[in-house]
């Protein structure tokens, strides 16, 4: 129901303060009529009127001095004086003090209307301008924080640092409580957690996973659009996923981040701190301008991490690259050299490969190579480094580990090779004082050739017989 304008009428004169009320009554008005101006202050404590209508002359103050106390505090109200001792100066006074008209008495009760709802329109429009520069300016602080956003946004490389930044970002533009961005695991297919904000997760967040098609989030993820829901409790799609306990309002928003029509990831938006409580499409509509932003960044990180995986990565068994290893064999043997800590090294060649390439071809040996690196990998510790040496030759760096150590570690693999009806000889040195990484390396290299030359298949550790 749209509440009724409301009009004060401040006149000394009963008649006239009665008559006026019943005609703007009839005009669908909510009228108050009143004789004093302190009984006209009383009521305008009790309610906001949109047409005030004052009498020059009252018995306990004057009009103008009235109109400017209703002025200060209400200045988006109308207001119209009329009076039977009218005069060029008190016309201009009360002109400048704020009045929209001046009626001199005896008035015409159609004018009076007339005026009435001119000074109506003349208010509306006043409170629709109003409302939209308040509205304009929301609208260029949010777009302030979006550019900002965009600028350092670019400069982020790393996938959680920019998971946080865009949660935070988030819940300012909308003005929420709560935000997270989810990613989807291209191994796993699930959407892991990589940022939050006034979220309390009570463990890492690495492990917060969904799969697709569950809860939310979830949900999103598979259709691919955005949502905006007002009520959760009324909704049909979602009341089985409300969790009340979690969240202090009943609307939020998750929509998709999607590039090339496939979605990598959902932004999830909650608790809008807002008088309303609730989400709008004005807020949904600034974070897709944010969302567009963080797909960008976020296949920029992806394709940098490519790109660096592929500077320091074999490309055929995904080991790291001969490069890598001589990068890591220098600052290894320096750690060891400064910390005086353990280090050893462990070469592996796969016997008589060159005759199975021949026999089998190139293809069937390449696939072997990739099953190798694989046993390699699953034998190792995640601190231990495992790397493509050079066709069929293999390092893996161990810190912190005695030869007795790498020997265990060696034989593991070796006979995980042979399941496989292959073989691998392995050459192991430990790191001792004095020795450069190019010695180390030597060393490692004498026990591999000493495993060859003692039958192949075997384990060796340096010092070997010469």
């Amino acid at each position: 129901m749209v509440a009724k304008e409301s009009v004060l009428i401040v006149d000394d004169d009963r008649i006239i303060a009665d008559s006026l009320r019943a005609a703007l009554g009839e005009e669908g008005y909510n009228v108050v009529a009143v004789n004093k101006a302190s009984d006209a202050i009383e009521e305008a404590k009790k309610q906001f009127f949109n047409i005030i209508i004052l009498d020059l002359v009252l018995p306990d103050m004057g009009g103008i001095e009235l109109l400017r106390m209703f002025r200060n505090k209400s200045p988006e109200a109308c207001f119209i004086i009329f009076t039977g001792f009218a005069s060029l100066p008190s016309a201009i006074e009360a002109l400048k003090v704020g009045a929209y008209d001046y009626i001199i008495k005896p008035f015409d009760v159609e004018h009076l209307k007339l005026v009435v709802r001119r000074g109506l329109e003349k208010e509306n429009l006043i409170i629709k301008n109003k409302e939209l520069l308040e509205r304009l300016e929301r609208e260029k602080h949010k777009l302030e924080i979006i550019l900002a956003a965009y600028e350092k946004i670019s400069l982020i490389m790393n996938l959680e640092d920019l998971a946080d930044f865009v949660a935070d970002k988030a819940i300012q533009i909308v003005e929420a409580e709560k935000a997270s961005l989810m990613i989807v695991d291209e191994h796993s297919g699930e959407l892991v957690l990589k940022g939050y904000k006034g979220i309390d997760v009570g463990t890492e967040k690495i492990g917060w996973r969904i799969k697709i098609g569950e809860l939310i989030a979830g949900w999103v993820a598979k259709q691919g659009e955005a949502l905006l829901v007002s009520d959760i409790d009324n909704d049909p799609r979602f009341k089985a996923h409300a969790k009340p306990s979690r969240y202090k309002t009943k609307s939020f928003i998750s929509l998709p981040l999607k590039s090339d029509h496939h979605v990598i990831g959902v932004i999830n938006v909650t608790d809008k701190l807002a008088r309303t409580n609730i989400f709008t499409q004005e807020d949904l509509r600034y974070l897709t301008i944010l969302a567009h932003q963080t797909v960008a960044q976020i296949e920029n990180i992806k394709l940098y991490e490519k790109l660096s995986s592929f500077a320091i990565t074999d490309s055929l068994t995904e080991l790291f690259n001969h490069r890598y290893f001589q990068e890591r064999i220098h600052s290894e043997v320096l750690r060891a050299q400064r910390y005086k800590h353990a280090l050893s090294l462990a070469m592996f060649d796969i016997d008589s490969f060159k005759s199975y390439n021949d026999k089998y071809g190139h293809l069937e040996g390449d696939r072997i190579l990739k099953q190798i690196a694989g046993i390699l990998k699953q034998n190792s510790r995640k601190v231990d480094l495992v790397c493509r040496y050079g066709g069929e030759e293999f390092m893996i760096i161990l810190p912190d580990t005695e030869t007795n150590g790498a020997k265990i570690m060696a034989e593991k693999i070796r006979k995980a090779v042979e399941e496989i009806k292959l073989n691998v000889s392995v050459g192991i040195a430990a790191f001792e004082k004095g020795l450069s990484k190019e010695d180390l390396i030597s060393r490692a290299d004498k026990a591999l050739y000493a495993a060859k030359a003692e039958g192949k298949n075997k384990v060796c550790v340096y010092p070997v017989r010469e």
